[in-house]
């Protein structure tokens, strides 16, 4: 695997570990409101910073707060999500 990817598995294992949940809570499909625990401007700050050490790209606050799922959160960095 070329640096600065992860597999889809990895990409939600990380949103697991933002939110302090569980491994294999997040499935991939969810509404981030749906989510057992709350997405909220530390998950946003967590998740840009976590985009920026894993793949070197800045997100802006805006953008990922305009984000409802979590399909939404991967299309932001979808060239660095493989299969």
């Amino acid at each position: 695997m070329a640096a600065g990817t992860v597999t889809r598995a990895e990409f939600l294992a990380t949103i697991d570990d933002i939110l302090d949940l569980p491994p294999g809570t997040v499935k991939g499909d969810e509404n981030l409101k749906e989510l057992p625990a709350t997405w909220d401007s530390l998950a946003i700050v967590s998740y840009i910073a976590a985009v920026n050490g894993l793949f070197g790209m800045v997100l802006s606050g805006e953008k990922v707060k305009a984000t409802r799922t979590v399909p939404e959160l991967m299309a932001l960095v979808a060239p660095h999500v493989v299969d």
